[in-house]
């Protein structure tokens, strides 16, 4: 439970840092990292191989960022190895399609009502924290 309301709070923060900054505060996802582990140490909630299993879909959209010009964001992909370390793969997963199919939609609405170009860029961390919000409500509770 506890876990829930660090990613959540660690979660809107960004959220707000990317609407405004668009960029996050490493020092506050580093944090609420380790964070995660030691909690992770005392709970075990999950295995250390899912922790950096889910961790592990943050890398590869670190990669993706680097690969593709900064499409992704390096902030998006470092908020979702930390996202996997608190939820495990399957969960950061399901977060991430949520996240990006949320984002997806928004996106094309705002293109539809020309209130947006195709190349311009939205902040993603806030349907991150959104679609983990759902995902806690779906939960029945944090």
């Amino acid at each position: 439970m506890i876990q829930s309301y660090i990613l959540l709070g660690t979660l809107g923060v960004h959220s707000f840092e990317d609407v405004k900054r668009r960029e996050i505060t490493v020092t506050l996802t580093l944090f609420s990292g380790i964070v995660g582990i030691l909690l992770h140490l005392l709970l075990h909630r999950q295995s250390i191989y899912e922790m950096l299993a889910g961790a592990l879909l943050g890398v590869f959209l670190l990669a993706f960022s680097y690969v593709s010009g900064g499409k992704i964001g390096m902030g998006d992909g470092a908020v979702f190895m930390l996202t996997g370390l608190y939820l495990g793969w399957k969960e950061n997963l399901l977060l991430m399609f949520l996240s990006f199919s949320m984002a997806g939609v928004f996106g094309l609405a705002l293109l539809l009502a020309k209130r947006i170009r195709a190349d311009d860029r939205l902040p993603f961390v806030p349907f991150l924290f959104l679609a983990y919000s759902l995902m806690v409500m779906g939960q029945g509770g944090a």
